[in-house]
């Protein structure tokens, strides 16, 4: 009977090879296209839409500039506490970046999602239903005397 498997080494071969190329692909998708990393504009929209890794690239520099500020602000007895799931918070703690805490990861991502997403919050913006609102004190103290 003859030995048909191959040797392990001829298995192996190619593994994490960069010049190796498992599939037969045309030139073209061989090279990026010029406009695959530019931004691209709509008639609808003015604004540039970045490409997913460039916009990726922006929140996590974001999340970082927050994340940098935290240690910034010495009086952190405004902070409220907010419960959060536990595998999040395992993941968090798991992470160790710039030596902040687990709170200050959490302000700064949410504060990077804010930055991104505030003009779409803004639209779930709760009114304000304390007697407060709409209190005037001179109007009040005419209305007494």
């Amino acid at each position: 009977m003859k030995n048909d498997i191959p040797a392990l080494d001829d298995l192996m071969q190619g593994i994490n090879d960069p010049d190796i190329i498992l599939a037969d692909e045309s030139p073209d998708m061989l090279e990026p296209t010029p406009q695959s990393h530019k931004e691209e504009t709509t008639e609808e929209n003015t604004e540039a839409v970045l490409s997913p890794q460039v916009e990726q690239e922006r929140y996590w520099n974001d999340f970082l500039k927050h994340l940098e500020a935290s240690d910034e602000q010495n009086d952190k007895s405004e902070r409220l506490v907010c419960r959060l799931d536990r595998d999040l918070a395992d993941s968090l703690d798991d992470c160790v970046i710039y030596n902040r805490s687990r709170s200050d990861m959490v302000n700064a991502i949410v504060r990077s999602f804010f930055d991104a997403y505030l003009p779409q919050l803004a639209q779930f913006r709760r009114e304000k239903k304390s007697l407060f609102t709409n209190f005037n004190q001179q109007a009040y103290e005419k209305e007494k005397n």
